[in-house]
């Protein structure tokens, strides 16, 4: 559905706004509303989802030729902006206000716009940008009266205690490799439909949300990066996390692994743990599993061939594994998909 199709009264205003900006043209598909970009300054894309009555998401993955600035709070109104950074950095500002903060790669930040001075992304020239902002109007939220007893919006209403003390707040948070693979995975995670897509889309922005909130209130007590790695580490650690996931089956190793990134053993230990609150071992298992899943759905190998494809010998391995993360073996996972399928059509 292209601009002249929409209906613009469920475009969210922070959209609209950015297209006046920026210029582009927005496509709806189902709850979401993408604005896309193709100038000599500007080019990519923006996408928007309203989550509920007063949180709005968007999603910046934009390449910028020219130096810019992306008003992300164009309603004078008190905001909570949940920024992230997953990629090529980029400026907090408040108004015109003289004071501007970098937040850089994997780094997280949340602003407290008031009435009179909306936040703006300053973003340089030769910059490839990716982004994620969650905004939460607060009076569109709270006074929401399903939203008045939830536990959700009492965290929403602790950290806004804490930052009201000071309008025009940045709260600049350490790096956050959580975060970032919600974020990548709201763009690499394939679905059978668009329903589908939207409720995991939907799931994974709350999830990006409660980090934001459980982040700000360790940081709270103790303002140091909590994950004890260097940002190049950091970089290091998502670096691999990206290749195991394209290439499963490789038969990777701590070893192997430690020679390509020139981590110890421990360092990656530490990463995956704080990452993915799992081994390296367990990750790498796991994304094995989630590529059999994806095979069983979409393709007609045989089971023996999922495994052989995921690099695996032993089917009984994992039919056992498998069964232990689906609760039902791959045969009867195969079967129950393509019943649901038939019934769907």
């Amino acid at each position: 559905m292209r601009d002249s199709d929409i209906n613009y009264n469920n475009t969210p205003t922070v959209l609209l706004s950015l297209q006046q900006q920026l210029g582009g043209e927005i496509l709806a598909e189902e709850n979401t509303r993408k604005l896309i970009l193709n100038s000599e300054t500007v080019s990519g894309q923006i996408r928007s989802v309203e989550l509920q009555t007063g949180i709005i998401t968007l999603d910046i993955d934009v390449t910028v030729l020219e130096d810019i600035k992306i008003q992300i709070d164009p309603i004078e109104s008190q905001t909570l902006h949940f920024i992230y950074c997953l990629r090529g950095g980029c400026i907090h500002q408040f108004g015109t206000s003289e004071k501007q903060i970098l937040i850089e790669e994997f780094q997280s930040g949340i602003a407290h716009d008031y009435k009179d001075m909306q936040s703006n992304i300053l973003v340089k020239a030769g910059k490839q940008l990716t982004i994620n902002v969650i905004s939460v109007y607060q009076e569109m939220y709270f006074q929401n009266t399903e939203n008045q007893s939830n536990l959700f919006a009492k965290k929403l209403q602790k950290l806004v205690s804490y930052i009201d003390t000071e309008p025009n707040h940045l709260h600049l948070g350490n790096y956050n490799l959580k975060i970032a693979e919600q974020i990548k995975l709201l763009y690499r995670v394939e679905h059978d439909t668009e329903i589908t897509a939207l409720l995991s889309q939907i799931g994974r922005y709350y999830i990006i949300l409660a980090n934001h909130i459980d982040q700000f209130f360790l940081e709270i007590d103790n303002p140091m990066n909590t994950s004890g790695l260097l940002k190049k580490e950091l970089k290091k650690i998502t670096e691999l996390s990206d290749y195991i996931s394209a290439n499963p089956e490789i038969q990777h190793s701590i070893k192997t692994l430690s020679m390509d990134s020139g981590l110890s053993a421990s360092k990656l230990q530490e990463g995956f743990k704080f990452m993915f609150d799992r081994t390296v071992s367990d990750f790498i298992r796991n994304i094995r599993l989630e590529r059999a899943e994806m095979l069983i759905k979409t393709t007609e190998l045989n089971i023996s061939e999922v495994v052989y494809s995921i690099g695996l010998t032993s089917r009984s391995y994992f039919c056992k594994i498998f069964k232990n993360k689906y609760n039902c073996s791959p045969k009867q996972y195969k079967s129950n998909f393509q019943k649901n399928l038939k019934l769907s059509e």
